[in-house]
């Protein structure tokens, strides 16, 4: 991890697995690369950390 993507990751800028990304119904959702932050697709190409992780199974991404 470079300097620059823990600055990101700490300015809740994140960049997903892409492999990863799933989508759950209503956003796309993953893993932070950099971190492993769960993250959510917030608009194009702007991932943000997400809020509620309630444990509710649709908001978990299935592995492949």
């Amino acid at each position: 991890m470079s300097a620059f993507s823990f600055i990101a990751c700490l300015l809740n800028q994140h960049a997903p697995v892409r492999r990863d990304v799933t989508w759950n119904g209503r956003a796309y959702i993953g893993h932070c690369r950099h971190c492993g932050a769960a993250i959510k697709r917030s608009a194009r190409r702007s991932w943000r950390k997400r809020k509620n992780l309630s444990g509710e199974q649709y908001d978990i991404p299935t592995p492949s």
